[in-house]
Parts: structure tokens; sequence; C-alpha cells
């Protein structure tokens, strides 16, 4: 069985997501055993060693499930597995996650568009009409200087700033709370797809239904994915702010849509904590992605320097 198959039956176990799954192969590193043998110990050692409960050791042991045809099938759907030895992994996912980037990620669409710029996008499912006019206006303007941009699929924010970019740019990325197969993508953005505009990428098993874990869990891969992001009436609870508080713990230049909804609590600790106000209008395309493009490499500068001290210091 080759790695993708391994990787994929042990994610399957019951209660094992991609953290776990993590875990389980730094254990197996640990006792010196490479994953594929995991089928030969024995269950004192899966249990005591490997700390897998009676229900996930017996799913091990009697998988009725064949990986390689579940491979296989995916291929037929054009569904691509990517793990971090593929070129095709976005590097700047392993980069700013570490250790806690998926050791699988499923994509369906056009992968080419992981290689281009992207900016991320996050906000509510009620945002106002003007903050989707100018949030709409922002994204064309990205798209048109070839970037892409990143978000979750959502109705409101999202899939504004999903069809602004496939209407002005090289296309858009959808990272999902759930699995490929389970998109639920209004048909007005999934036409662009067929046109080589658009890809869906989960870190989960691609029939995985919706869970809150699952939606606040993928957004640090929309983060990692993008070289900024920028916050759409964000509020101290909910997915949004979680968002931002992830783009600042990685690193990655958090911007405030400047509309007429630039108050509040939320963000006003965001902006404190060195985000920035991003207008709509004002700036010429270029000029946008240039600035957004300095303060790309601004914020990877000195994280590189605050690594670099973490290192003299240990």
């Amino acid at each position: 069985m080759n790695e993708a198959g391994i990787l994929l039956s042990l994610l399957r176990l019951p209660d094992v997501g991609p953290v776990r799954l993590r875990i389980i192969l730094s254990r197996l590193s640990q006792m010196g055993i490479p994953p594929e043998r995991i089928y030969e110990l024995s269950e004192d050692r899966l249990m005591s060693d490997l700390h897998l409960s009676p229900e996930q050791i017996q799913a091990l042991q009697c998988s009725n499930r064949d990986p390689e045809e579940d491979l296989r099938q995916y291929g037929e759907m054009e569904i691509e597995i990517l793990l971090p030895s593929d070129r095709r992994y976005p590097w700047n996912v392993l980069n700013l996650l570490g250790r806690s980037a998926p050791l699988l990620l499923f994509a369906k669409g056009n992968l080419e568009l992981l290689q281009k710029p992207a900016l991320g996008v996050s906000g509510s499912r009620k945002a106002s009409e003007r903050s989707l006019a100018a949030i709409t206006e922002l994204c064309e303007a990205v798209a048109s200087e070839g970037w892409v941009v990143a978000s979750g699929g959502a109705r409101g924010t999202d899939e504004a700033a999903h069809l602004a970019a496939v209407r002005r740019g090289p296309g858009t990325i959808v990272v999902l709370p759930t699995g490929v197969l389970r998109p639920n993508l209004r048909k007005e953005l999934t036409k662009h797809f067929e046109a080589g505009k658009g890809l869906i990428i989960s870190e989960f098993l691609p029939e995985q239904g919706w869970t809150t874990g699952c939606a606040m869990q993928r957004n640090r891969i929309l983060v990692a994915l993008s070289k900024g992001v920028v916050l759409v009436e964000p509020g101290l609870q909910g997915g949004t702010g979680g968002t931002g508080k992830i783009a600042q713990k990685l690193g990655v230049p958090l911007y405030i849509l400047d509309s007429h909804k630039r108050k509040g609590e939320a963000i006003d600790g965001f902006l404190s904590n060195g985000a920035r106000l991003l207008a709509s209008e004002g700036m010429k395309a270029r000029e946008l992605t240039h600035m957004l493009q300095r303060a790309w490499e601004e914020s990877s500068l000195n994280e590189i320097n605050k690594k670099s001290q973490t290192h003299m210091h240990l």
C-alpha cells in the first residue's frame, strides 16, 4: 500500500482527524516503526504505545474498505490527493503551519491556482450591501493584477469575493469546512470551475459533512494560503474573528475592510494589534497589489528574524 493509501486508512479510523493522525504518526516515528507496519502491531501495543481505543483497533484490523479502491475512485472523480512530499502541495502551508500542516490535502479543480499570489477574505454571511460592494471592488482590483482570492465558500462575503475573482482574474480558491464531495456551493460559482477558474481544497475526508469544529479548523489553511487576509465586519465571536486571530498568530498581514462598519470591539482589538484598514477605492489596482506584496515580504522577514532570535536564546 502506498503512502496516500496508508494515511487515508488511518484517517478513516473512528475519531481520527487530521490532528490525531499526525499524533499517531509521530508516535510511530518515536517507536522506529514505519506507518505501513502499524498493521503488524499487537493489540496491546496499539493500545499502550499508540493510545488507540478498542473501537479504533477493531476498525484498523477489520476494515471493510480498501484504501486502494478509494484512491482509484477519487481519481475517477478527478480528486487530487496532495502529500507534503508532493511539489504541488502549497509550500506556504508547510512553512507557516509546520508540524500542524495537514498530511493529506484533497483538491478538485485547477491546481495551478495554488501557485498564484492569493488574498484571503473572511466575513459575515450577513454583511451589509455597502460592505459587499466594497469587498467586490477590492477583489476585482487584485484579481485584475493576476491574484486569486481564497475564501470559505459561504453565502454573503465569501461568495461575493469568489465571484469577483472569477469575473476579473485567473480564478478563486474555496477552502472547504467539509470534504470536497460536500461543497454546498451555488451554481453561479461552480459554473466557473468548468472554465478552469476554480479550485476547492480540504484537509477532511471527501465525504465529510459540515461541523463547527471543521469550519474553525479550516481557517488556518485559508490564512496559510494567503499573502494577506481581509476581514469584513468581524465580530468577537464566530469564524471571521477566529480567522483574524490565526492570521495575527501566524504573522500574515491582516486587514479590516474600510467600509462604513469599521467600529466595534473586535475591530478595535485587531487594529491595536497591528491590523490595518484597507479601502476598496483611492488606490490603483497595481498599487494595491504592490502594497500587499510589500507587507507580505516585511511580515515574512519579521517572522524569520523572530525565529532566528529564538534559536539564539536556546
